[in-house]
């Protein structure tokens, strides 16, 4: 875990993943292939699922993308500004498990995705896209208290 003590491999680090999870929201974004991936609306008697593949389906995914890429300037802007040295032990602790935390839920988040998938697959595209948000912008937001804190 020493390679987290040096600020710009974190900021390498949370841009690259920043980065590829806001291509993937900015870019499905009102895609018409995605769309037609998304259940059809009312498949399930849930205001909650029929609410979030409306959102999905009308192309609002790209402000989830640029939700990323802001929280990601701004976690970037307070590691320039507040981190010259390097990150302590206690800090690289903090940080390494959160980060482990968020790895091992991704871990586990894929075989109840595949049996998902193999077992109804009405709303597992609605269903991966709301975990891969919560997971990541929960990561984004976990590390900028952490970034603001120390």
């Amino acid at each position: 875990m020493s390679i987290l003590k040096h600020p710009a491999v974190n900021i390498l680090f949370i841009s690259f993943m920043s980065a590829i999870y806001s291509f993937i929201f900015i870019f499905t974004a009102g895609h018409m292939e995605f769309a037609s991936m998304l259940s059809h609306s009312k498949t399930l008697n849930s205001a909650f699922w029929n609410g979030w593949s409306d959102f999905l389906k009308s192309g609002n995914m790209k402000f989830i993308g640029y939700l990323i890429i802001g929280l990601t300037v701004v976690i970037v802007v307070f590691i320039l500004l507040k981190r010259t040295k390097q990150y302590d032990e206690y800090q690289v602790s903090i940080l390494a498990k959160s980060l482990l935390v968020a790895g091992i839920l991704s871990i586990l988040m894929i075989p109840f995705l595949l049996i998902m998938l193999l077992s109804d697959p009405n709303y597992s595209t609605e269903t991966i896209f709301l975990f891969a948000m919560i997971q990541w912008v929960g990561v984004l937001v976990s590390y900028l208290f952490f970034v603001v804190r120390f």
